[in-house]
C-alpha cells in the first residue's frame, strides 16, 4: 500500500469530518505530494458562428483547463455526470474502492504540462486567482415538456476572468441535473460561484 493510498484512506474513514473538510484535507495532501489532482470534469460547448465548439472542462485545485474536443472525442464522449475526480470520489463515496481508481485519470501529469511534451494549441488554462466571477444557472429556454414531465436540457456556466468571458452550455444528459452539478462546483472549487 502506497503512502498516498494510506493517507487518502485516513481522510475517507474520518467520520467526524464533513465533505467540505475532507476536500480541504485532500487538497492539502495533494499539495504536499506535489500532485495536481482532477477534482471535477464537465463536458460543454460554446456557441460560435457558424458552429459550436465542444470543450472538456477539467477542474483542479488551482485552475480550470479547457480543452477543445477533437472529432473522435466528440463521438466517444458519453459525459461525466458532474464527473468528480477519482481520488475525490473515493474519499467522499462509500461505493468506490481505491483499487477501482484509474490512476491515469486522477491527476494532471507534470510531463504533460512541460513545454513541448504535448500539443496545447487547443488548451486554455485559467488560474482561479484570475477569475473575477463565476455564475452557474439553468437555461429556462431549453425546458422541454413531454409525457414524462418537464426537464431542463442545458445549464450555463459563465466564467469572467480579468481579460475574457467564457460562456459554456452544459447538457444535462452529459453532466447531470442542475442541483448536483451546482453542488459539486460549490463544494470542490476554491472560488465563489453564484446562481445569477
Amino acid at each position: 500500500m502506497s503512502e498516498l493510498e494510506i493517507n487518502l484512506g485516513k481522510i475517507k474513514s474520518d467520520s467526524k469530518m464533513s465533505d467540505s473538510q475532507k476536500i480541504k484535507m485532500f487538497y492539502n495532501l495533494m499539495l504536499a505530494q506535489n500532485i495536481e489532482p482532477i477534482v471535477l470534469r464537465l463536458s460543454g460547448y460554446i456557441k460560435s458562428k457558424p458552429m459550436k465548439i465542444d470543450y472538456l472542462l477539467t477542474f483542479t485545485p488551482t485552475r480550470i483547463i479547457m480543452v477543445k474536443k477533437n472529432v473522435l472525442r466528440k463521438l466517444t464522449d458519453l459525459g461525466f455526470v458532474a464527473g468528480i475526480g477519482p481520488y475525490l470520489y473515493y474519499i467522499l463515496s462509500e461505493k468506490i474502492k481505491y483499487s477501482d481508481i484509474k490512476i491515469k485519470d486522477s491527476f494532471i501529469s507534470k510531463e504533460h504540462d512541460s513545454a513541448g511534451a504535448a500539443d496545447t494549441s487547443n488548451e486554455v488554462s485559467i488560474k482561479y486567482q484570475d477569475i473575477r466571477k463565476m455564475v452557474f444557472y439553468y437555461d429556462a429556454k431549453t425546458l422541454v415538456s413531454n409525457m414524462l414531465g418537464t426537464a431542463i436540457n442545458e445549464n450555463v456556466l459563465v466564467i469572467h476572468t480579468v481579460k475574457e468571458k467564457y460562456e459554456f452550455r452544459l447538457a444535462t444528459r452529459k453532466n447531470g441535473p442542475y442541483d448536483k452539478t451546482f453542488y459539486w462546483l460549490k463544494t470542490c472549487l476554491p472560488v465563489k460561484i453564484s446562481d445569477k
